[in-house]
């Protein structure tokens, strides 16, 4: 490329500004939305790569069966396990035990507390398996005594501010630690966030037996020979279950961690992982966005076929090759590719704000510190300049060198096909994510107006404070809480809906007594007091609801799903049975009608409370709406009263039961703003078309509007061949989008079905911008002067 082809090639760009703007902020707005698209694509696609054996480290799970039917997979397993395959299987080189520890409270020695989260217990191994970097402290020594804690960067600040934490004491389940390192703060890429790691051996000091197969409580992680066969390894696993008779109807498998996050759909996982279908159907989005910015280029490019083809063959006339023109039309492409990507750059820097909290922060960080990124640009560079510019460059090269001469009444239609079929593939593109949006929109309205079995507007939800099974200052708290005027209810309870699995007791050790069956059922339990039914407005299907003081194994109250689960034929019938139920036999006294204990998106869970009175870690309250703040700093106030050092924490339930959603909802959100940039760069590739055809027809609107044509019917001329294009559009996406979107609703146990008016909504909405953006165009021919079209020939 020679100076004088660039100095032509900016002399024709400046010449057209409008095609040329067109060009740029089509392409601009496809490449910003391909490149915010596929980052968010790598991120959920590097979960893991933190850790220098990602390859090599595989979590072990727990397939549930009862009576050879498949129930569950549980993530979490028995913690005599993973000795026992480091000491059968040669492929095991080590493991680590983590065991999830609830929110509790976590004290410094100065009586500051913290309500905590990402609490885990560990082995000694934990960071030879999984790997980070020590801020504070020696990695090879962290975490080898009963007592020592390591904590994140993050959480050493927020308990020491800039003191040295090592050394220093902090106290949590009644028990003191002793910190003796700190690491780095982990990244959003991994499954596994801790911000505070205890050893396994501080659980034992609690009573917690590592030896029992009774319960699984802990994800095993198991570092592997390399090049082992993953098949086989499964089925040597298979065949230890035999070996322990508690684990006869269930069978381990491994599964490798990198595949975790977009691939496990178990129980009790550590987070709420994200789908690979999901990420996949995002990708073929960012594609498409792309592709339909190409298009768009190629189409505004050729719509000037005409005049370039003309100006093509004046200077074959004066001895240019065609090599020559192709060269010319291709820096062009370059020139327009180049300050389309300057502009990309600039729309994805300043929508980041927007993006992150969309995404979530951690995709979004780092963008432009990624190598990956740039890598991508500059491979997308060089994409995009070749194919948005081949196709213009060989069509305007290829005139021959005698057309200039010629008088064509309807002008050059060379491509028109083409460039009928793309305009095609912009509609249709544009019609499947605009279908995708209406239809995860319908999805999660349907969620949010469906009935839970009980009623979780203005319901607070406070965090009992952790006194050590002191329920005596819980009842005076409540009593207090009680005496407010903004509040309606309260009750105590062990955990309430929309929090995790991990929140909860499970068992599989439930049957009606006298039954002799083996349950492999996981059953969900916590204690609710006398009021928790009141206050969220739960029905009784049968019986009563609990009445008087607690009395644990006495009575529990199970809903529907559990009386169905253990084979009584109404919940009138489970009135007054016993169960086999942790070594007890309470009696059913109540049958609570079904409710949602999880979202929608999972099945009913099958639930037994027991009455804790008030031993339960949360205050649930029922507010009315009527001045909130005054009735918030009301208990605050009583709170510090009576509990001084502990930290006082609310939430709404509403708000956390849809934070189940929250996935979904990213992606509608995603979906739905994609779909507006998308049906933007296809109105301008239908300009682009429009202009073409306009120019291409400039002599034949004249000669019609001299013979008597109205205004009127020279734009419904123009217009009908692209209605009909549209329509083709929409009857090629109503198959695919139906597919890809019923595909997507398999996932949600309570789904829609896809509506009819979801296809007919967007046709309608597309012929309408479809007319909308032709007749502009179309009405300003119309409205020409004929003798200026044909005195112009």
């Amino acid at each position: 490329m020679s100076l004088q082809d660039l100095k032509l090639a900016v002399r024709n760009l400046r010449k057209d500004r409008v095609y040329t703007l067109l060009n740029v902020v089509g392409l601009a707005v496809a490449i910003a939305a391909f490149l915010l698209i596929i980052h968010y694509v790598q991120f959920e696609r590097s979960y893991e790569k933190i850790y220098k054996k990602a390859d090599n480290i595989y979590r072990v799970t727990l397939n549930l069966y009862k009576d050879n039917t498949y129930v569950t997979t549980d993530c979490e397993t028995h913690p005599p396990l993973a000795p026992l395959l480091k000491a059968q299987l040669p492929e095991v080189k080590d493991y680590v035990r983590v065991q999830r520890i609830e929110q509790c409270e976590v004290s410094t020695a100065q009586q500051k507390a913290f309500l905590e989260t990402g609490i885990y217990a560990v082995d000694p191994s934990m960071f030879s398996i999984f790997n980070r970097k020590f801020i504070a402290g020696d990695s090879s020594k962290a975490l080898k005594g009963p007592m020592d804690a390591v904590l994140t960067a993050s959480a050493a600040r927020k308990y020491f501010g800039d003191a040295d934490p090592v050394g220093q004491t902090l106290k949590l389940l009644g028990r003191t630690v002793t910190v003796s390192g700190v690491v780095e703060d982990l990244p959003g890429n991994t499954h596994l966030k801790y911000n505070l790691l205890v050893t396994l051996r501080f659980l034992e000091a609690g009573g917690y037996d590592l030896s029992s197969w009774n319960g699984n409580n802990n994800f095993t992680y198991l570092e592997m020979q390399p090049g082992t066969d993953l098949a086989a390894f499964n089925a040597r696993l298979a065949a230890i279950c035999k070996t322990v008779p508690r684990l006869k109807t269930n069978v381990y498998s491994a599964e490798p961690i990198r595949d975790i996050h977009l691939y496990s759909r178990k129980t009790f996982e550590p987070e709420v992982n994200g789908d690979a279908k999901t990420v996949k159907f995002l990708e073929i989005v960012a594609f498409l966005v792309l592709l339909v910015g190409i298009i768009n280029y190629v189409n505004l490019t050729t719509a000037r076929s005409g005049e370039r083809m003309k100006e093509s063959s004046i200077k074959k006339i004066l001895g240019a090759t065609r090599w020559t023109l192709i060269l010319q039309f291709l820096t062009e492409a370059l020139i327009v590719n180049f300050l389309a990507f300057l502009l990309a750059l600039l729309l994805v820097q300043l929508s980041l704000p927007f993006y992150a909290s969309l995404v979530g922060k951690a995709a979004t960080a780092g963008i432009f510190t990624s190598p990956s990124f740039w890598l991508i640009c500059g491979g997308l560079f060089v994409l995009n300049a070749l194919l948005s510019g081949v196709y213009p460059a060989y069509a305007l090269s290829s005139t021959q060198a005698l057309s200039a001469l010629s008088r064509s009444f309807t002008g050059n239609r060379q491509g028109g096909g083409l460039r009928k079929m793309l305009v095609v593939g912009q509609f249709t593109v544009a019609s499947v994510v605009l279908i995708a949006s209406l239809i995860v929109y319908r999805q999660l309205s349907f969620m949010r107006r469906q009935s839970l079995g009980m009623d979780i507007n203005q319901v607070l939800v406070l965090r009992t404070p952790d006194l050590q099974n002191d329920s005596t200052s819980v009842a005076a708290f409540r009593n207090d809480l009680q005496q407010l005027a903004g509040i309606s209810k309260v009750s105590v309870a062990g955990c309430v809906p929309g929090l995790g699995l991990d929140n909860l007791s499970t068992t599989s050790s439930v049957t009606r007594m006298g039954d002799t069956r083996n349950s492999s059922y996981n059953y969900y339990v916590y204690g609710i007091d006398t009021s928790f039914v009141k206050t969220l407005d739960m029905e009784m299907a049968a019986g009563s609801n609990f009445t008087g003081p607690a009395n644990y194994m006495n009575a529990v109250i199970i809903n529907e799903e559990a009386s169905k689960r253990l084979g009584f034929s109404s919940p009138d019938a489970a009135i007054g049975q016993r169960l086999n139920f942790y070594g007890e036999h309470p009696v059913v006294v109540g049958v609570i009608k079904n409710f949602h204990q999880r979202g929608l998106k999972e099945a009913l869970l099958p639930m037994i409370h027991y009455n804790a009175g008030n031993d339960g870690r949360y205050f649930v309250m029922k507010i009315t709406g009527q001045d909130f703040r005054n009735t918030l700093s009301a208990m605050e106030e009583k709170w510090h009263a009576r509990f001084p050092v502990h930290p006082f924490e609310y939430f709404f339930l509403n708000d956390t039961f849809n934070q189940q959603y929250q996935a979904d909802a990213t992606l509608g959100k995603i979906v739905n703003v994609f779909s507006i940039f998308t049906l933007f760069i296809t109105c301008l590739g239908l300009m682009g078309l429009t202009a073409y055809n306009v120019s291409r027809r400039t002599r034949e609107i004249g000669i019609r509007k001299v013979l008597g044509s109205s205004v009127g019917g020279i734009v419904q001329l123009l217009t009908r061949d692209f209605v009909k294009l549209v329509i083709v559009a929409i009857v090629i996406a109503t198959p695919l989008a139906w597919w890809a979107m019923n595909t997507w609703l398999q996932d949600f146990a309570y789904r829609v079905n896809i509506p009819w008016w979801a296809f007919a909504v967007t046709g309608l909405l597309l012929v309408a911008v479809a007319v909308c953006t032709i007749g502009l165009q179309s009405i300003k021919a119309a409205t020409m002067n004929p003798v200026k079209s044909l005195r112009n020939d």
